[in-house]
């Protein structure tokens, strides 16, 4: 018990003083009594003595009730005492089944919905869960017994990765909804990777307690860690996969490791894995048709835990994509240094096409991996409509600003306000160099910061705030800056790739800058080749645009309804295999996921760990260290209002008693 102002109520009991003063401290009045003349009468002092006696003290009763009662209530009483106490005779029972990934090892799972059965109370209100690396809530508050063993009974293994802190999280939040103490039995294999990195995220609530059943064992176990493949291939020969395999509590074995692409074995080798340790194995070379390649790295020896033996990973073939270079000067010096900067590479994956504005305007341009405008001018009117659909649609341009731009008022497509062309004098100003450059920023990954680059002409351009400036000249002004626009994006160079507004095209950074930023617009290394269980995949950039996603699950099933296809921005992957994800524009994207390979440690929690977490609930800790916890102190619970209505209920009491009296006095 407590008081959030308890200073109210010394003002109350001041306030107590005013009832006091009309009831006890009334003035002693006497009749005056006419007299002729009193110049006869003896001059004397005489004492007077009268009794000042409480009136109406009923009255004075309830006044001073409402002052204090006002009083108690500006003080806020409160009561902080932990809901599960407040109500102590009725206790939830919760019965939680761990069926993560390491479930599926040997028997564990139908063992865990064996003790799960044992382990319901009798007569009680109980609640079924199954846990992975969330809560599914199977039941709700329930004392039907049937209920209970059916929802046990549809406990199915997950491919999701326990986590004891999540779990903790749950009861927590059951505790403080539930305003009961809890009484948990949780069945699990207690592995020793579910366990947070800090102690403390594991906390109960005062008044759970919880009783871990730990039906796991260390077994060893191997498993193909991560496989690490090129996103896309247009020479199938030419691509390397790398896998790595992990011994997990396992003695040296030998291992046969396959390649498959669409159910298809193309390779095996054999490894040698230490113990306890790490090998490798590269294959060279994918065989498949054009299109998503569906591919796995698979150890072909049983073990342990067979779920974990293969690792899915998505590659597409293709033949180089097509990049669309509008020019209004065919055949420039720009067009040159793009082609050749863009089929340098040994594993080149763009080839480039040129085309004048006026016919972009009618071109299909989703057939192109990206777009390339060069200097365009007043003619790219007619075709900036068609481009900035493009881009809305999830599209990508490069735009190169060159002295024609810096004539508009505007850029194409992005609509940076233009503020004319800046031009290097012969004076002191010569030329102008890169400053601020982010080297993180895809394009800029491999070009060195734009090192000796000299820039003698730029278009000096306004890109707001809802521009990323990634690099920018010495005066201050951008040199490349990226918008994004609906599902796509434009990123906009302020100089021109010709060699006579700069020399980049002619210095060792041109090339690196030309690939990287193909790479990023044309989204060849967008994401990897897989995902990971329980992660998130983005599904589209722009929330406001009413573009619709269709996922396809591994099962074949629509992992979206219409709703969500429509308005989601993330898919939630809760599942291994392969997802394929169409967007607008005929865009299409496998994705391949894969469980978390902590999940193959198969190494359980010491014994002294869980019984800390079962006493981390206890409303009286034994003696010794005890685990912190994160949860906040109950709430308060305030009893003002209480305290106002009696106020008021007295104030209507004093209100018909005062009447009374004054109709006695009358």
């Amino acid at each position: 018990m407590g008081l959030l102002s308890p200073w109210w109520l010394l003002a109350g009991a001041v306030g107590a003083m005013l009832p006091v003063w009309l009831h006890l401290l009334q003035q002693h009045k006497q009749d005056p009594v006419e007299f002729a003349s009193t110049m006869l009468l003896e001059r004397r002092t005489e004492s007077t003595t009268y009794q000042r006696r409480i009136k109406y003290r009923l009255l004075m009763a309830l006044r001073l009730l409402i002052v204090l009662f006002i009083a108690l209530a500006f003080a806020q009483p409160f009561l902080r005492k932990p809901p599960a106490l407040l109500n102590a005779a009725n206790t939830l029972h919760i019965v939680v089944v761990d069926n993560s990934f390491s479930m599926r090892e040997g028997d564990r799972l139908d063992a865990a919905r064996r003790a799960a059965n044992s382990a319901l109370p009798s007569a009680a209100t109980a609640q079924i869960w199954s846990f992975g690396s969330h809560v599914s809530y199977l039941t709700q508050n329930s004392t039907d017994r049937t209920e209970w063993t059916a929802a046990i009974s549809s406990i199915g293994p997950s491919d999701e990765k326990s986590s004891f802190a999540e779990l903790a999280r749950a009861l927590r939040d059951t505790a403080r909804s539930q305003g009961r103490p809890l009484r948990v039995t949780f069945i699990t294999d207690a592995q020793r990777s579910a366990l947070p990195p800090s102690f403390g995220d594991l906390g109960l609530e005062p008044g759970t307690q919880l009783k871990v059943i730990d039906i796991g064992r260390k077994l060893p176990n191997y498993t193909v860690e991560a496989v690490n493949a090129p996103r896309t291939v247009s020479d199938p020969a030419k691509a390397r996969i790398h896998a790595t395999i992990a011994a997990f509590n396992a003695p040296a074995a030998r291992k046969t490791v396959a390649l498959k692409v669409n159910g298809k074995t193309l390779k095996t080798l054999t490894v040698d894995v230490p113990e306890n340790g790490r090998a490798s194995a590269e294959f060279t070379g994918l065989d498949g048709p054009y299109g998503w390649l569906r591919g796995e790295v698979e150890i072909t020896d049983a073990d342990a835990l067979p779920g974990d033996n293969r690792f899915l990973f998505a590659v597409e073939r293709s033949d180089p994509r097509k990049v669309l270079l509008i020019d209004e000067q065919r055949g420039s010096r720009a067009g040159l240094y793009l082609k050749a900067a863009l089929e340098a590479g040994a594993e080149s994956f763009f080839t480039v096409e040129e085309m004048s504005p006026g016919a972009a305007a009618n071109a299909r341009l989703s057939n192109y991996a990206f777009v390339i405008l060069h200097d365009p001018g007043i003619n790219t009117k007619g075709s900036e409509s068609a481009l900035k659909s493009y881009v809305e649609g999830g599209g990508a341009i490069l735009l190169a600003a060159g002295p024609q731009t810096g004539a508009l008022p505007a850029i194409p497509v992005a609509g940076f306000p233009v503020n004319g062309s800046r031009v290097a004098s012969r004076g002191t100003q010569r030329f102008f160099s890169p400053a601020n450059v982010d080297p993180t920023y895809p394009s800029l990954r491999r070009a060195g910061r734009l090192d000796g680059v000299r820039f003698f002409q730029y278009v000096a351009a306004d890109p707001g705030p809802d521009a990323l400036v990634a690099a920018r000249l010495e005066d201050g002004s951008p040199l490349l800056v990226e918008k994004k626009i609906g599902e796509g994006r434009i990123l906009v160079f302020t100089s021109a790739f010709d060699n006579a507004g700069n020399d980049l095209p002619v210095k060792p950074s041109f090339v690196p800058l030309i690939e990287q930023t193909a790479a990023y617009l044309g989204r060849v290394e967008d994401r990897s080749s897989s995902f990971v269980v329980d992660s998130y995949l983005d599904l589209r950039s722009d929330q406001k645009r009413a573009s619709s996603v269709e996922v396809i699950g591994p099962r074949g099933e629509r992992a979206l309804s219409l709703k969500e296809a429509a308005t989601a921005s993330t898919l939630r992957l809760l599942e291994a295999g392969f997802y394929d994800v169409r967007r607008e524009n005929d865009r299409q994207e496998l994705i391949a996921v894969n469980v978390d390979r902590r999940e193959s440690v198969l190494d359980p929690a010491g014994r002294e760990n869980l019984e800390l977490w079962e006493k981390s609930g206890s409303p009286t800790p034994a003696s010794g260290p005890t685990p912190s916890t994160d949860s906040p102190a109950p709430d308060p619970q305030s009893y003002w209002w209480w305290a106002a209505l009696l106020a008021f209920l007295v104030l209507l009491a004093e209100t018909l008693v005062s009447a009374r009296y004054l109709q006695v006095k009358a």
